[in-house]
């Protein structure tokens, strides 16, 4: 078994991988709990591979336990609120114990905070997600897709053995997950470069320092090779570590989940199911880097050219894109509120672009040093599993093209997207590179 290094200060008090380690469950809830009554939560898939285990171990250290909460393992559950609304009242005043990957590990960490529970514990079921160790839960409010605030779990346990005979599907989209801190690494670059968002030495140490390792073997992934999903594992929790370290997903999380936040509010579908969140962040990433090589390849007298013409956009040409884009939209007001926030006056804009084109050799180094070419890119992604084509989430040119422009609207964390939106050229750039994405 291996339990997995925590730095300290985190709500995240233990995390461990390994064959067996769900016997140790009774002992870690009699650590760190004083002990009530447990409540178990799945859905049908979750609780037949790991479920009926824990239960098992629990009913043996007689431990008392209300009826689990089962949800429906088809169609595949949304990340939505109502679901956590469902969740608070069965969880008040017992020891929550979420059986899952991305989604019910979210709802159970969201409801648990809200219900006022004393910490929850996660038994992860699949190398799927950053998410299990992260402060916040990414969920759908109101048709909004959002990261709300809430407590990271206190435990994380995860058996090597049920890892490895998850659908494949899954790893491929931890996987994905994973290759996505390249990506938000180089839009960090591009922020901290610009002053608008300092590096966290700390965060950005437990994310980068060993991403090349954790991305390095994506055969492995394929083969189910337990030392890879292992590696991978532990890829996942650092990195969700680090969010809950910045109780703020920017370590993590750059345009390509921007791009994925756009698709599940739309709601897309491919063959009548909603793609996984790791499958959309990849194809995320695959317009992403093609936006970054195609940017920084301009020379630095290019961009002088580029920035002397970028037009000033007052709040209200602003608002009138948004209304556009977004007219018949319930985010429509949030997106306002988001985008006005966050849009420069005429001499911070000014200012910035001063600071592109005086850096711009800097921080094209920088963003070339950190980011995987996307040929590269797409061919680990189709080793893994991955869909590489956009058809493969139910993304096509024109939901592409919307995805863009609207990701760069929905958050006020600067990416690639917001660099290219202040020097005017974020439409031309995206018309420049969409057909490389889709002829793949």
């Amino acid at each position: 078994m291996s339990v997995i290094s925590i730095p300290e200060g985190l709500q995240t008090r233990h995390c461990e991988l390994g064959e067996g380690v769900l016997d140790e469950i009774p002992a870690i809830l009699r650590k760190y709990w004083t002990l009530g009554t447990v409540i178990l939560v799945a859905d049908t898939n979750t609780w037949a591979v790991a479920g009926e285990k824990v239960q098992q171990v629990l009913n043996e250290a007689k431990i008392p336990m209300t009826s689990p909460k089962i949800f429906p393992g088809k169609p595949i559950l949304p990340p939505d609120y109502r679901f956590v609304q469902e969740l608070i009242p069965l969880l008040k005043g017992k020891i929550p114990i979420a059986v899952g990957s991305g989604v019910i590990n979210d709802l159970v960490k969201c409801a648990s905070t809200e219900a006022g529970c004393a910490g929850y514990m996660v038994v992860g079921t699949a190398c799927s997600v950053d998410g299990y160790t992260s402060y916040g839960a990414a969920l759908v409010v109101d048709g909004f897709k959002k990261t709300v605030p809430c407590a990271a779990p206190l435990a994380v346990l995860a058996d090597s053995r049920i890892l490895a005979t998850a659908p494949s599907p899954m790893a491929a989209s931890g996987y994905a997950d994973m290759l996505a801190k390249v990506f938000s690494g180089a839009d960090w670059h591009i922020a901290a470069t610009l002053g608008i968002t300092p590096y966290n030495e700390t965060a950005w140490q437990m994310t980068q320092v060993k991403l090349r390792q954790w991305v390095g073997d994506p055969e492995g992934i394929a083969a189910a090779d337990p030392s890879a999903l292992g590696n991978l594992f532990e890829g996942l929790a650092a990195t969700g570590f680090s969010m809950q370290f910045m109780h703020d997903s920017r370590p993590a999380s750059g345009a390509e989940h921007l791009l994925s936040h756009i698709w599940e509010m739309d709601g897309v579908t491919y063959n009548g199911e909603h793609p996984s969140h790791g499958f959309k962040v990849g194809i995320g990433i695959m317009m992403v880097s093609s936006l970054m090589e195609n940017v920084f390849s301009k020379s630095r007298q290019e961009i002088a050219e580029i920035c002397a013409k970028a037009p000033y956009k007052t709040v209200e040409q602003r608002l009138a894109e948004i209304d556009c884009e977004l007219a018949d939209s319930m985010i429509l007001e949030q997106v306002k509120k988001v985008c006005i926030e966050k849009l420069p006056d005429e001499q911070t804009l000014r200012k910035r672009l001063s600071c592109m084109v005086e850096n711009w050799e800097k921080m094209k180094e920088l963003v070339f040093n950190q980011i995987i070419p996307s040929q590269e890119v797409r061919r680990r992604m189709k080793v893994v599993g991955c869909p590489v084509h956009p058809s493969g989430v139910g993304v096509d040119r024109a939901e592409m093209r919307r995805a863009v422009i609207c990701a760069q609207m929905i958050r006020n964390r600067y990416t690639v997207l917001d660099l290219l939106y202040d020097m005017g050229i974020l439409e031309q750039t995206m018309e420049a590179v969409i057909e490389k994405v889709f002829e793949q």
